[in-house]
């Protein structure tokens, strides 16, 4: 079996994943059917039980598919799209709270990279404490995620 470079699993928690994911289905619904009632058509209510048929698979695939990872030689984060990248430790040079506008503006750990980019971590992430070990152990005590992962949760 293939060993990872990153074996330390991040997923984001599914209730996160499920608000974020129903209310941008529902909202691109509700648009749908206004923009038809615009277009002369009549205005129909949005079709509940179609957007929870859609969003269950959309969730499990996300949590189960995208999650962040963590390994030796850095993270695979999220770039501003919700696609995972590779990020070395050295890399990260500041790690600060906001607001990811790609999960609906949901609270995250925005990372800058030393080229300008920006990587983004949930703060629903699940096993945040693994991940916090673990850059202590490869990047050290000074390394900027690592300080942000020391602030408490509910400061977040």
């Amino acid at each position: 079996m293939l060993q990872s470079a990153y074996p330390l699993r991040l997923p984001t928690r599914p209730a996160q994943l499920w608000r974020v994911v129903v209310l941008g289905m529902t909202a691109g619904a509700l648009l749908a059917r206004v923009w038809n009632w615009l277009e002369g058509d009549e205005l129909r209510i949005v079709p509940t039980p179609f957007i929870l048929s859609l969003a269950v698979p959309t969730v499990l695939l996300m949590y189960l598919g995208f999650p962040a990872r963590a390994g030796a030689q850095g993270m695979k984060l999220f770039d501003a799209f919700g696609w995972p990248r590779r990020v070395a430790w050295a890399q990260m040079v500041a790690v600060e709270r906001a607001r990811w506008p790609y999960l609906l503006f949901a609270p995250s750990l925005r990372v800058r990279l030393a080229d300008g980019r920006t990587r983004w971590l949930p703060r629903e992430t699940k096993r945040l404490d693994e991940l916090h070990a673990l850059a202590l152990a490869e990047a050290g005590p000074t390394h900027p995620l690592v300080r942000a992962l020391e602030t408490p949760l509910y400061r977040l």
